[in-house]
């Protein structure tokens, strides 16, 4: 049960609270009421890109709102009217794995000292193991499997002990039964993280789940390109 209201959320949407901001909209912490910081992501309301925002906001909302898993973040709640959408999650205390490879990556430029450093290979296998457990677990314990399709660091969350969750299923989509067939974008993604194969065709094509091994062996890449 949640103990915090709409008007928490909305109260707590400030630019001072901003911590984090992307194609899609901002991020913002927020001090829910009897409940600890939540993280909240505003929509953006753009007129050119609401059916798109549109079907992420929905596709969040029916495949991370069916979700339990350790290594999946937990959306808490949403909430939408004509001026705003929101999605309510846990809030992960260590942000994301890209800001921690990035922030290295500045440390080791300007010769700091590897004191501080903070992913050491202990953390870094923890982070890898649990982000294939969440893949894994979208993958071969969902009925239907589901299909993240956005696999890179800045949607693999780290919580204070530096466990991993998976984030951003906006473009996430479940696979069909097998003998059903379904019309899946064959180019989703982030460039970078995507397959090599798939990125370089740009049409639609039609498949059963029993052709879907190409679809799980490019989140496998996507995953792989992450860990390097």
């Amino acid at each position: 049960m949640l103990n915090f209201t709409e008007s928490d959320i909305f109260s707590g949407l400030k630019e001072r609270n901003l911590i984090g901001s992307g194609g899609s909209g901002q991020v913002y912490r927020v001090a829910a009421n009897g409940f600890g910081s939540v993280a909240v992501k505003r929509i953006s309301n753009h007129r050119n890109s609401d059916q798109k925002l549109e079907k992420e906001f929905l596709a969040e909302i029916e495949i991370l709102g069916t979700l339990r898993h350790l290594n999946i973040v937990k959306l808490l709640c949403c909430i939408s009217n004509d001026n705003s959408k929101l999605l309510v999650y846990e809030y992960m205390e260590n942000h994301s794995l890209d800001q921690w490879l990035h922030s290295e990556k500045k440390a080791e430029s300007s010769s700091a000292s590897m004191n501080h450093v903070a992913l050491d290979w202990s953390k870094r296998l923890q982070i890898a193991v649990g982000a294939a457990q969440g893949l894994c677990y979208l993958h071969h314990d969902c009925s239907p499997p589901i299909v993240h399709r956005d696999v890179k660091s800045s949607n693999i969350l780290l919580d204070s002990h530096f466990n991993a969750k998976i984030a951003d299923f906006g473009l996430a989509r479940m696979l069909v039964k097998q003998g059903e067939l379904a019309t899946v974008s064959a180019v989703a993604g982030s460039f970078g993280y995507m397959a090599p194969e798939p990125s370089m065709v740009c049409r639609r094509i039609e498949h059963t789940l029993s052709s879907s091994t190409p679809l799980l062996s490019s989140r496998r890449w996507s995953f792989a390109s992450c860990m390097l």
